[in-house]
């Protein structure tokens, strides 16, 4: 076995080591092994012997079913050759058949285009008769209905390629449309006349007394009939044509009704402003805009009363006035070239058509969706000769107003002298203010916000011009004869101007107007900025570019921010130049009273009533006469913070200059805390109810001048000690400012720090 399969043994061997292994206890196991090996091997015997007594019998019978599917096949086949040959002479006889049907389908369906096509004729010739004999009975109504069929029907033979069939309708159509115009229009015109139209103002007797009803019978059925007549489509293209500018293709073309009723006032037009008449003047723009204001007024009553319940759902006076509005932009646009050859002949066409449009919108509500002579003045060549106009007429304005020898005189708006008081605006400032109204009114009307943004630019433009002027003269002006001469040169007229631009800039930013115009100018900044990216990232196109721009920059503040910040800064400059004015003038005066001996005074026993030091006088005087030289020449919102900050800066100089530079004894000390407190700061008590809280600092070191001697050594010894430990440990030192400051806060010190409060000790002489 070994010899034949030496394998096999290395199987069995690997086998029986792996099941017995090195333990010789296991050898009872090999003959379990051997009766499982041996049982397998009978079973194995036992399939193959059924195996081969069963094959013979299985192969046979498959055998047989082989040759019944070979026979079948064979029959299959004969049929498959005979269906074959039928089907060819099948297919020969049905391709004859669908040949011969084939030819007569196309002949049926010649013959059903040729009936259609007739019938087209035949529908066309038939409402042609009926129109006909509704024309000859005077039975206008049906006659339009019959047109208005014919005219569906040529519509549907758009898409036809009969091209002789869609001519003859279209001609046809074209005919009748003539025709019946032509008539209704001879009647309409008939009727009008018994109506005295038009309603100009040499017949508004006509309202008064309505025409008979038969004749307004007439109106309503002429009106109606021509209403109702469908153009054709080619009369509607030539109709789109008609104006050749880009600006007069917006004007809808009216109905047939209305433009009946604006064709005499067009012949009145023509000819009073179409021809060599006098009335055609470049030069007087407003002589037509005024007659076509004055048309529109004289018949809105009848349109409105008879015209409108026929014309509903449209506005009838709003299309009668879109078609007189239509006469002035020819005008104006047959007029521009020799409009734009003169400023002065410009400048007054725009103030003309701003007044047409502006009357226009208020007394006959005409909308701001509808075409108007506006459309004129935003074009390029226009807009852009109007924004140089504007700019050049402020600058003259602005030079005009600063030159004038009354320019910074206060006017009054009212007779309240208060109000006067609170405002002080000047001449020159309310001449500013006045022009940027103007211009703000003159662009409000426009309907591009792009248009719009362009004139607030300029505003700011000029704003900003007006404070660089106002800054230069402001440093030209003296200030050295301030008090001698009260007329002398001096900024408070720049201040009080300055004061009422801001606070009207402020009431400005908050009108629905101009929080719009920021809304369209932080969007189209946005936009500008992410088109921007969008180039420099080499992006071809960014559909939501629009959508970013909304959301992208909070639209926060107002249009007029940058300019206020400037006018804010240029303002609190003028003003601490104002006080210090004064302050300079105060401290000339005070020397004397900073040099008096205040440590050799007498004690206050030895007076019965201390009174005002005879060398402070002329400084309180000083103080009052900057008071009230402040009040007189300021708003009183200015005035306010004038006195505050001179009052500061007075509490500041004394204490510095005075308290912390000069020895005082027990009557200096004294003295001074009477001239502070029965002297000083009576002066402002006109103005607060509380002064002495402006002077803080100064009642406090009066206080600690005062103090009893025990106290004040008490109170050196340990203000000392704390500015002393102030450099030792961070506890130590916090616990000695600490006991300091409560020191100072038994004595009612509130005001001043530990270090001034010891300063203003060490200036008692003890």
């Amino acid at each position: 076995m070994s010899e034949e399969n030496p394998d096999l043994q290395r199987k069995i061997v690997k086998a029986l080591n792996e099941e017995i292994g090195t333990d010789l206890k296991q050898l009872h196991k090999l003959k379990e092994l051997y009766d499982e090996t041996k049982a397998v091997q009978d079973n194995l015997r036992e399939k193959l012997s059924l195996v081969s007594t069963e094959a013979p019998t299985k192969v046979q019978n498959t055998l047989k079913e082989v040759e019944e599917l070979s026979q079948k096949l064979v029959t299959l086949e004969d049929q498959y050759s005979h269906l074959k040959i039928e089907a060819k002479s099948h297919l020969t006889s049905v391709d004859t058949f669908l040949s011969n049907f084939d030819s007569q389908l196309q002949e049926i369906e010649r013959l059903e285009l040729e009936f259609a096509y007739l019938k087209c004729v035949k529908t066309v010739e038939e409402l042609s008769e009926k129109l006909q004999h509704s024309l000859q009975s005077n039975q206008d109504m049906e006659a339009v209905e019959l047109y208005n069929k014919l005219v569906q029907h040529n519509c549907m033979l758009e898409q036809s390629q009969c091209d002789n069939l869609k001519k003859f309708a279209n001609d046809t159509v074209i005919f009748w449309f003539e025709l019946l115009k032509e008539k209704l229009r001879k009647e309409m015109q008939e009727t009008l006349k018994l109506i005295q139209w038009p309603l100009i103002s040499t017949n508004q007797e006509v309202l008064k007394t309505m025409p008979p009803p038969d004749v307004m019978s007439k109106f309503q059925l002429y009106f109606q009939c021509l209403e109702k007549i469908k153009i054709p489509p080619k009369q509607l293209e030539d109709a789109s044509n008609f104006g050749d500018h880009v600006i007069l293709s917006r004007f809808t073309s009216n109905s047939l009704a209305l433009q009946e009723l604006i064709y005499p006032l067009l012949k009145r037009f023509l000819y009073h402003f179409g021809g060599n008449r006098p009335t055609n003047r470049r030069d007087k723009p407003e002589w037509y805009m005024r007659q076509i204001l004055q048309w529109i007024g004289d018949h809105a009553e009848f349109i409105e009363t008879n015209v409108q319940p026929l014309y509903e759902p449209h506005n009838a006076l709003t299309d009668f006035s879109r078609g007189l509005v239509q006469l002035a932009v020819e005008k104006l646009v047959k007029d521009t070239p020799v409009i734009l050859e003169e400023d002065t002949i410009l400048a007054h066409t725009i103030g003309e058509v701003l007044n047409f449009e502006s009357e226009l919108r208020t007394s006959f509500s005409y909308p701001s969706s509808q075409p108007s002579a506006l459309l004129v003045l935003t074009q390029p060549q226009f807009f852009a000769r109007w924004i140089t106009l504007e700019r050049a007429f402020a600058v003259e304005k602005m030079d005009i107003l600063l030159i004038s020898d009354t320019a910074w005189t206060c006017v009054s708006v009212d007779d309240s002298l208060e109000a006067e008081d609170d405002v002080r605006l000047t001449e020159c400032g309310e001449g500013f203010l006045q022009m940027l109204l103007a211009i703000t009114d003159r662009y409000k009307i426009l309907p591009q916000p792009g248009h719009k943004l362009q004139f607030l630019d300029l505003q700011l433009e000029l704003l900003d011009e007006f404070r660089i002027r106002l800054l230069q003269l402001a440093g030209q002006s003296k200030f050295h004869e301030l008090f001698a001469n009260r007329s002398s040169p001096n900024i408070s007229p720049f201040l009080n101007t300055l004061t009422a631009v801001i606070n009207v800039l402020d009431d400005w930013a908050d009108l629905p107007f101009f929080v719009q115009l920021h809304s369209y100018k932080v969007q189209m900044e946005n936009v500008e900025r992410l088109a921007a990216e969008a180039i420099s990232n080499d992006e071809s196109s960014l559909p939501w570019l629009r959508t970013q721009a909304q959301t992208t920059k909070e639209e926060e503040g107002s249009v007029f921010d940058s300019i206020i910040e400037l006018l804010k800064r240029m303002q609190e400059d003028l003003l601490r130049r104002l006080v210090e004015a004064v302050m300079l003038e105060v401290k000339a005066k005070s020397q004397p009273y900073r040099l008096d001996k205040w440590g050799s005074l007498p004690s206050p026993d030895e007076f019965i009533q201390l009174s005002l030091s005879p060398t402070g006088s002329a400084m309180l005087q000083a103080i009052a006469i900057g008071l009230l030289w402040l009040k007189d020449s300021l708003a009183s919102t200015m005035f306010v913070e004038a006195w505050q900050k001179l009052a500061a800066q007075v509490n500041e100089f004394l204490l510095e200059e005075l308290i912390l530079q000069r020895q005082f004894n027990d009557g200096g000390a004294a003295q001074l805390s009477f001239d502070v407190q029965q002297n000083l700061i009576p002066l402002f008590g006109q103005y607060t109810t509380k002064p002495e809280n402006y002077f803080k600092e100064l009642k406090d070191a009066c206080t600690l001048l005062r103090l009893p001697r025990p106290i004040t050594l008490l109170l050196l010894e340990t203000l000392a000690i704390a500015v002393q430990d102030s450099d030792n440990t961070l506890v130590r030192s916090n616990r000695a400012i600490f006991n300091g400051k409560q020191a100072l806060k038994e004595q009612g010190i509130k005001k001043l720090s530990v270090e001034d409060a010891l300063s203003v000790l060490r200036r008692r002489i003890l």
